[in-house]
């Protein structure tokens, strides 16, 4: 685990996924069962993504004693973290990429959450998406059509494999001058390559 400008620990976000899993299993039970109401995956992860934040806000308080608030509209961060005055983003995906606004401004650090359709397993990185000249792909710039930009699995593979890189050149002999980067932060889950070059999400449950 790399250093993070927010304090957060894998403690913090595994009770956050805790939490919410246990709320957005109710909200299944209770509504979406109950009123065979038909609800799709993007819809469900906004949803869970809701309730991320109202739970993260909750824990993280609690965790870095001073007031983490969460969003009151649309206009503001979905967290800020008061005591160093900077936001956070949290983005949900039931796969493996990531969808963003293409001319949004949010902040630039970014809590990636991808979980599994029973919201028991997950995978949680922290990502600076404004390192490296920015981190969204534009899909106008590709020619696609749709709007909304995005980030894949890949991305956070080769950031960690870069970072990694940047820490043993640091520790090698002879002054190196490179120093380590906190470009992403893995919590939850793993990313992996297998022999044949595919990256995956390993989601892990809670």
């Amino acid at each position: 685990m790399h250093d993070n400008p927010f304090g957060i620990t894998r403690e913090m976000v595994l009770e956050v996924l805790k939490q919410s899993s246990e709320a957005m299993h109710f909200f299944v039970k209770e509504f979406k069962l109950k009123y065979d109401v038909k609800l799709s995956g993007k819809i469900q992860s906004e949803t869970f993504s809701n309730l991320l934040e109202q739970i993260a806000s909750r824990v993280f308080t609690k965790g870095l004693g001073y007031e983490v608030k969460k969003a009151t509209g649309d206009n503001t961060p979905d967290l800020l973290f008061t005591k160093i005055n900077m936001p956070m983003e949290i983005k949900v995906t039931s796969g493996q990429v990531w969808r963003g606004g293409e001319f949004s401004k949010r902040a630039s650090w970014h809590l990636m959450v991808s979980r599994n359709d029973e919201f028991n397993e997950f995978f949680v990185c922290l990502v600076d998406m404004k390192s490296n000249g920015g981190l969204w792909v534009s899909a106008m710039q590709q020619g696609k059509n749709y709007y909304a930009p995005s980030f894949k699995k890949d991305q956070i593979y080769k950031l960690r494999d870069e970072q990694t890189m940047l820490v043993k050149e640091k520790s090698a002999p002879y002054g190196k001058t490179k120093v380590k980067t906190s470009h992403v932060n893995l919590f939850v889950g793993d990313v992996v390559k297998s022999n044949r070059g595919a990256v995956k999400l390993v989601l892990e449950k809670v």
